[in-house]
């Protein structure tokens, strides 16, 4: 599988230096998985295809400000989204080390100023911090990725939970919970096999 040709069936075109960095990813992540077991994707197409293609399928979605990636793990999928979007500042949070401790490795590698690692849990962060997005991939039910994310939301800002085929039934609980929120669905590019799609939250 050719990783450009991919790129641009989810409508993405790169630099060299962006391919040569995601293929730095791919190349570490086999690496790493050997001894310290940061995913369950063991081969190069289940990383490419799970984990760098798509982290990067909300793409059109990602503004320039802060952004906010919880329960990141290993860095997905802020680590593929900081290389392609310099003037966008990606917080990675996760309380696993081990995982997190790719994400600064990675950071370091590709040199991403534009990346911060937090070994914290997200519901002990400070507050303080307000952010323009908060995305996550797999932390939890929408309801509670709302909950646990609101308090460091900008009041302009905007939630995007990557979700799968129950997104709808999610969306149904969380509209009954946070009624002060207005959420939309968006479909992102079929690259994994289920149906991928984008919870996009706004407060009103």
């Amino acid at each position: 599988m050719d990783l450009a040709d991919s790129l641009n069936g989810i409508g993405l075109s790169c630099s060299d230096n962006q391919l040569a960095n995601l293929q730095t990813i791919l190349k570490q992540h086999l690496k790493w998985n050997q001894v310290f077991n940061i995913s369950a994707h063991r081969d190069e197409e289940s990383v490419l295809i799970y984990q760098i293609l798509d982290s990067l399928t909300p793409h059109p979605f990602i503004r320039e400000g802060l952004l906010l990636d919880i329960g990141t793990g290993p860095g997905f999928p802020g680590l593929p989204l900081a290389i392609f979007f310099p003037d966008t500042h990606f917080t990675l949070v996760d309380p696993n080390d081990k995982k997190l401790g790719f994400a600064k490795y990675i950071k370091s590698l590709c040199d991403l100023k534009n990346l911060t690692t937090v070994n914290k849990r997200v519901q002990d962060l400070s507050t303080k911090k307000q952010f323009d997005q908060i995305i996550s991939r797999a932390f939890t039910n929408l309801s509670g990725m709302i909950t646990c994310s609101l308090p460091m939301l900008k009041p302009d800002g905007e939630i995007l939970a990557m979700k799968g085929a129950r997104a709808e039934s999610e969306i149904v609980d969380a509209e009954s919970i946070h009624s002060n929120c207005m959420i939309q669905l968006h479909k992102l590019p079929h690259i994994v096999d289920k149906k991928r799609m984008l919870a996009v939250v706004k407060q009103r």
